[in-house]
């Protein structure tokens, strides 16, 4: 809650970000369903940005682990999307002060050691997943926007 308390200035006020308190557990190694957790204060996060947004389009945190796997760094992203359009700077990227305010939450999330990454095993069945603690983060000055891939 102290990550998305400090970034909600940055998203629109008609968003609210709501936290469980409980979910399903999934085998590090296999992917399988194992159980469920329960625990934690969870709670949702009223956003305060002002001013329109684009739907889909915001910025993005990359994520560092130590954990090598088939010789390439196992890393992560997080998309926070949308922004309000006064976070943008007049070249169409992010203002340096949203910049700021993403790294300096996400890096303060990071260091608690309460956040990892998950490599999914490479097939159904295989035992090759993997997962490790998230140790640094970055973000990019660079606008990014949602699509999927399923039609």
């Amino acid at each position: 809650m102290t990550f998305f308390g400090a970034v909600k200035g940055l998203i629109p006020s008609v968003t609210t970000i709501t936290v469980p308190t409980n979910g399903d557990l999934v085998d590090d190694i296999t992917g399988v369903l194992s159980g469920s957790w329960t625990g934690g204060t969870g709670g949702a996060t009223a956003c305060t940005g002002a001013g329109n947004y684009f739907a889909g389009v915001g910025a993005y945190i990359n994520w560092g682990t130590p954990l090598i796997i088939n010789g390439r760094r196992l890393r992560g992203r997080t998309f926070i999307c949308p922004l309000t359009v006064n976070q943008s700077d007049s070249n169409g990227t992010l203002l340096a002060a949203a910049v700021t305010t993403l790294t300096t939450a996400a890096s303060t999330l990071a260091a608690t050691g309460h956040i990892t990454c998950w490599h999914r095993p490479t097939s159904p069945g295989a035992s090759n997943g993997a997962s490790a603690t998230i140790t640094s983060a970055t973000v990019p000055d660079q606008v990014t926007s949602l699509r999927t891939r399923r039609r």
